[in-house]
């Protein structure tokens, strides 16, 4: 959940986020069928904006100017009457939506660059705290700083995602949209009509498929008999599918002999699940399930800014080339502003490596704007 910032805080990134849309309204992308989407916005204050509908991309830009929101959301459902209240809507389907985040993938670094911050004094610590040791508020904010392993680690996983959709539900590339969320993660957008009417049971049980959820030996012909098993290989084979990767994995030949030995080897019925059930830990896609599931969810638009980073909702049409703290990055660097750093700081934008101690420092306007909305500096002089 996002807080309110300070004055001096939210003036400056107000000034900053106006600019950036008065400079490049052009990369906001409107989704297909607009009319028919609900619109949801977040203001610098904290408060959520929701049930709002525009016919018209001018009326939407318009209303950014004038308004200046933190965050732009769009619904991934079409409704009838998007400015109703939920149930009276009248939903006529949906975008089915990927997140991958850096907090599901558990990286060994993310500790490193991972920081906790008070919502109410922004106070910021680098160990796990529930309740601010200066003014005691127990709403405690994470934040995180991208490293090049976490990139590295997120796009791998995005990749991995495209291939299953591609392999094991036949989607075409060209109907997958993947762009950077501005912040910590990748979205991955089926645009394919036949996935737009599936309900939210329909949509869970595709997100299970992809994270190797209740994958069972039976699912491989394997079946508990009377305290040992019996073995029938499927119809299907061993060729597709999940069925191909754990075999591949385990390097079991196709057949009733190669899979019986394999099992006798490593103890039986219960092994051979926990084998299972290992390595589809180890390569299922590591997504957020309820935001595949949710088929109400607003969405943050395509070209609008993170107001929990200060970078860009960017499509990315070359993932390996992608750099997400340069090509997301549209604040000018030719211009310093002074701010405190709450916490000494390493960290890469826009191609330059940065090394901040706890003190005033003067930055480019893109380190000001990324390092205060992640709440880890504040602004302490500047003039537009």
């Amino acid at each position: 959940m996002k807080k309110e910032i300070n004055t001096k805080n939210k003036d400056f990134l107000t000034t900053l986020f106006k600019e950036y849309y008065f400079k490049n309204l052009g990369l906001l992308n409107p989704p297909i069928q607009m009319p028919n989407r609900e619109f949801g916005f977040m203001t610098f204050d904290g408060k959520v904006i929701r049930h709002l509908s525009f016919s018209k991309l001018g009326s939407l830009k318009a209303y950014i100017i004038q308004n200046v929101p933190s965050d732009i959301f769009c619904s991934n459902a079409y409704y009838q009457f998007p400015t109703f209240p939920i149930n009276e809507k009248g939903w006529k389907g949906a975008d089915m939506i990927f997140d991958i985040d850096l907090n599901d993938l558990l990286l060994s670094c993310q500790k490193e660059h991972t920081f906790y911050i008070c919502s109410n004094c922004n106070v910021v610590s680098r160990d796990y705290i529930n309740q601010c040791y200066k003014c005691h508020n127990t709403t405690i904010l994470k934040n995180t700083i991208p490293c090049f392993r976490c990139i590295t680690s997120l796009k791998k996983e995005t990749k991995n995602l495209i291939e299953f959709l591609k392999k094991d539900f036949g989607i075409q590339e060209k109907n997958l949209e993947v762009s950077f969320s501005g912040n910590t993660g990748f979205h991955v957008v089926v645009c394919q009509d036949n996935y737009m009417l599936l309900d939210s049971k329909s949509r869970s049980d595709v997100a299970g498929y992809l994270m190797g959820r209740n994958l069972t030996p039976e699912s491989f012909g394997v079946r508990n008999d009377k305290g040992g098993y019996r073995i029938k290989i499927p119809l299907s084979g061993f060729s597709y599918g999940w069925r191909k990767r754990i075999v591949q994995r385990m390097k079991i030949p196709v057949s009733s002999d190669h899979l019986n030995k394999f099992i006798k080897k490593i103890g039986g019925y219960p092994s051979f699940k926990n084998e299972i059930d290992k390595i589809a830990s180890e390569i299922g896609v590591k997504i957020d399930p309820q935001v595949t599931t949710d088929i109400h969810r607003i969405f943050r638009m395509v070209g609008s800014l993170n107001g929990k980073s200060g970078l860009s909702k960017t499509i990315c049409y070359d993932l390996d080339k992608f750099d997400p703290m340069t090509d997301s990055c549209f604040f000018e660097n030719d211009k310093s502003v002074d701010i405190s750093i709450n916490i000494p700081l390493k960290f890469h934008i826009k191609g330059k490596k940065y090394v901040l101690d706890k003190s005033i420092s003067s930055v480019p306007v893109s380190v000001a704007v990324f390092l205060i909305s992640k709440r880890l500096a504040n602004v302490a002089n500047y003039s537009s």
